[in-house]
């Protein structure tokens, strides 16, 4: 009894443990390691003692000390407050719908997902249901930020800036099997406008100088026909032989003489960031278009690309752009401008090339036809 009496006061000597300290920190076995302490010493000396040497209140002695002789050391692990009912979950039949758009979209960010299929959760619910079912993963955050030059591109008039380049289709493993079974085209021309985000496309078996050519002939010929000023406007384009012809060639190529006798300034690009509209649409289109579609025969997927780019252009939402399409934009700030010239359909530049040789470049008052010499077929020159 006399010993027990001693250590009572040895105990009430001791300062008091920061036990709020202890739970509240990140080591788990600092936390287990003291909650038996505190069912040890509460079982030797008693709940009084304990609440004074460890500063508690009684009940929180109360609830270790009933947990402990419940299940022993088993009931001083840390358990999980998660709530076991949550009213504002994301149901069931919501949560399948979202996930089957996410399979088909896997590279639509959930923000954008439910601004164009008016998704009722927000967009951290969407990235919550993705990320529990492995959807997503996270992106390499780069060091250091790009130049924003949104404010730089918006001094721009419409059509004055354009950025202009290929893209291979061979690498997109979605789409290879589709052309090479159905005698798709392998290249896409590329044609933007750096101040709206307008895009005009064409499609070829070949990558070559020719097909080159007669797309910018046919881009140039289309805006001509909607009365949109091209003097003095700017296109950029790489250094490829498509544009450019020989690297040694001593003369212009017919590109290059193709936007001369438009008196528009060609500028070859030094880096390909110089690039970056038209790059920017490369990576879009093939997550939006190539890796989604399916095609019949190469008419269908003239049509499709034809539909995918009206809609692009017309309806398509650009973050980048304040949430505006090409068509918005374009009213907003050039509202003289026909909206019509948005609708160039996909060109087939094989069998525009074709027409070429066998009936010459037509424009807009001579493309009419006879008995003997045809029209071209439609959808080769829209102008």
């Amino acid at each position: 009894m006399p010993e027990t009496n001693a250590a009572k006061d040895r105990s009430a000597e001791l300062p008091a443990i920061a036990y709020y300290a202890v739970v509240c920190g990140k080591d788990p076995e600092l936390k287990y390691e003291t909650r038996h302490s505190l069912v040890q010493m509460a079982l030797a000396q008693g709940i009084k003692a304990t609440t004074r040497f460890y500063a508690v209140s009684r009940n929180t002695v109360r609830k270790w000390l009933r947990r402990y002789q419940t299940a022993l050391v088993a009931g001083l692990e840390e358990r999980s407050r998660a709530p076991k009912r949550i009213p504002h979950k994301t149901d069931a039949r919501t949560e399948a719908r979202v996930l089957r758009i996410k399979r088909k979209l896997r590279r639509f960010g959930s923000r954008r997902l439910k601004r164009d299929f008016q998704l009722p959760c927000s967009h951290g619910a969407l990235d919550r249901i993705y990320h529990a079912h492995k959807l997503i993963k996270p992106r390499k955050r780069k060091r250091q930020r790009r130049n924003d030059l949104r404010a730089e591109k918006a001094r721009y008039r419409a059509f004055e800036r354009t950025c202009n380049d290929t893209k291979y289709l061979n690498d997109i493993v979605e789409y290879w099997m589709q052309a090479r079974l159905l005698g798709l085209p392998w290249f896409q021309y590329s044609h933007r406008d750096v101040r709206t985000g307008t895009m005009l496309l064409g499609f070829a078996n070949e990558l070559s100088l020719s097909h080159s050519t007669l797309f910018a002939e046919m881009v140039i010929a289309w805006y001509r026909l909607h009365e949109i000023n091209l003097i003095g406007s700017i296109w950029s384009y790489d250094g490829g032989s498509e544009n450019i012809g020989a690297w040694n060639a001593k003369h212009k190529s017919s590109y290059q003489q193709a936007l001369a006798a438009a008196k528009i300034e060609g500028f070859q690009i030094p880096k390909t960031t110089y690039n970056a509209e038209v790059e920017t649409i490369h990576n879009t289109i093939e997550f939006e278009f190539f890796e989604v579609e399916r095609f019949r025969d190469r008419s269908d997927f003239f049509r499709k690309a034809t539909s995918y780019q009206w809609w692009y252009n017309c309806d398509r939402k650009n973050g980048y752009r304040k949430d505006k399409s090409p068509r918005e934009i374009l009213q907003e700030i050039a509202p003289e401008i026909d909206p019509h010239v948005l609708l160039l359909p996909a060109i087939d530049l094989d069998l525009a090339l074709e027409a070429k040789v066998t009936y010459g470049m037509p424009n807009a008052k001579t493309a009419k036809g006879g008995h003997d010499v045809p029209r071209p077929a439609p959808g080769v020159f829209p102008y």
